[in-house]
């Protein structure tokens, strides 16, 4: 039913199996008894460390560059929800500091090196160090690579600096699909068909978007772009709805809402948008469809109760089940990409509360409240939520770290902002080369 087929440079991304994160240059294997360890299990808190200027070297610009990526790599490591950040000139040394993060930053006309060090505190023993390089215009990405590198020497698990979020942006009654760091810095328009776009879904390597659009004007179609920008190709233009896609955690298979059958349900579709398959089969409407981080479990949303409940089916659509029971309206389910939770909406008054509970309805816990708050997607390693929310009053994007904090408000550069999707982790440009591994024992908090 597409109406143009996906080139096959496209197809074969969605089929790859993921993202190849950083690789940790610590060996994994065979600890030595000069190991570093640095003990971060359990506490339920955040890790103390202390930041040093990054040393500027170089020409001229190094300095104001050098200042710049301090302040982005302060901000990242604060934002993973990991550490507590105290900073050489701003702060006073922490007694408890674990670590301390520092490097240098040299900039040769186009050319950009930085490395990034971590030293072990009282000792300064070397735990962690990496060469960074690329092109002088991808600095703050390179800030980003080294803040997740931070995160991985420490905790065992990459942060999500280097992530990017899709979001949709209103002007007047024109909705297009834009892109932005995890951070809210270098928006970027990826559509401009004075149209109306929505739900934003990303390939599990982050090669692709998927975006509702009426852009053709005659109602809702799916379509597919590169994450890096360029050609917009269709997926899905049957009769009726063609909205609310999202690909499987192995890129093979698209679920959707579809109405080409006279009723809006859930399906799956190929990659490509061919041999639909209706997982749904109710008078009610069924929509909103969010894959299990296995594959194997869809979560979803229906009113064949009365009223708008989230529900979790086998991906063949079997052994439907209620979620939610004590909550009056709840919509909009995203599945952690850790497995153990699901986040959601509930109605509150006039706008909507986010809620998380586990894959089988237990252990709900309210998250957001204030306003209303809607569209909640999870960041790839499962710690943050960003949302959209009109409680500083018109809509922009949130995070929370889930951890009882304030959600913090993403600079969207004053553009009413909806409908956000969280990338999964994205391979930084440039050439990493490590000149020091130390293995790091320990955990996360």
């Amino acid at each position: 039913m597409s109406a143009r087929r996906l080139p096959r440079y496209l197809v074969a991304a969605l089929v790859l199996p993921g993202l190849i994160g950083l690789v940790l240059m610590a060996p994994r294997s065979g600890r030595a008894q000069s190991d570093v360890r640095i003990d971060i299990k359990g506490s339920g808190t955040r890790m103390k460390i202390w930041m040093e200027p990054l040393k500027p070297e170089g020409d001229r610009h190094s300095s104001n560059f050098a200042l710049q990526a301090d302040e982005v790599l302060a901000s990242d490591l604060t934002a993973s929800a990991v550490f507590r950040v105290a900073r050489q000139g701003i702060d006073s040394p922490p007694s408890d500091a674990q670590v301390v993060v520092h490097g240098s930053f040299k900039v040769d006309g186009q050319r950009l090196r930085l490395v990034g060090e971590i030293h072990d505190l009282p000792g300064r023993r070397p735990v962690f160090a990496k060469e960074y390089s690329s092109a002088l215009s991808d600095w703050r990405a390179l800030t980003h690579a080294f803040a997740d590198d931070v995160v991985l020497a420490l905790t065992g698990e990459a942060g999500v600096a280097s992530s990017r979020i899709a979001f949709i942006a209103q002007n007047g009654r024109e909705k297009e699909l834009w892109l932005m760091d995890a951070d809210g810095a270098r928006a970027t328009q990826m559509t401009r068909d004075r149209s109306i776009a929505q739900s934003p879904s990303w390939a599990p390597d982050g090669s692709l978007i998927l975006f509702t659009s009426y852009r053709s004007g005659t109602g809702t179609r799916i379509y597919v772009m590169p994450g890096a920008g360029g050609r917009v190709y269709q997926v899905s233009a049957r009769a009726g709805l063609n909205t609310s896609a999202m690909y499987s955690p192995d890129g093979r298979e698209i679920a959707a809402t579809l109405s080409y059958e006279g009723n809006s349900e859930v399906y799956v579709m190929d990659a490509r948008g061919g041999s639909p398959r209706r997982l749904t089969n109710h008078r009610s409407i069924d929509t909103s469809p969010s894959w299990s981080p296995t594959g194997r479990e869809i979560a979803f949303t229906s009113d064949r109760s009365g009223a708008p409940q989230v529900y979790v089916m086998n991906k063949d659509g079997s052994d439907v089940r209620r979620l939610t029971y004590d909550l009056g309206y709840t919509d909009s389910p995203a599945w952690s990409p850790k497995g153990d939770r699901i986040a959601f909406v509930s109605r509150a008054g006039a706008g909507f509360e986010i809620q998380t509970c586990r894959p089988d309805g237990s252990d709900l816990r309210l998250v957001v409240s204030g306003g209303s708050n809607e569209n909640p997607r999870w960041s790839p390693d499962g710690r943050h939520l960003v949302f959209a929310s009109n409680r500083g009053g018109a809509f922009g994007l949130y995070v929370t770290d889930l951890d009882g904090s304030s959600p913090r408000k993403l600079d969207t550069g004053g553009r009413i902002a909806l409908s956000p999707a969280w990338s999964p982790r994205l391979t930084p440009p440039g050439r990493m080369t490590a000149r020091v591994g130390q293995s790091v024992q320990g955990g996360t908090r």
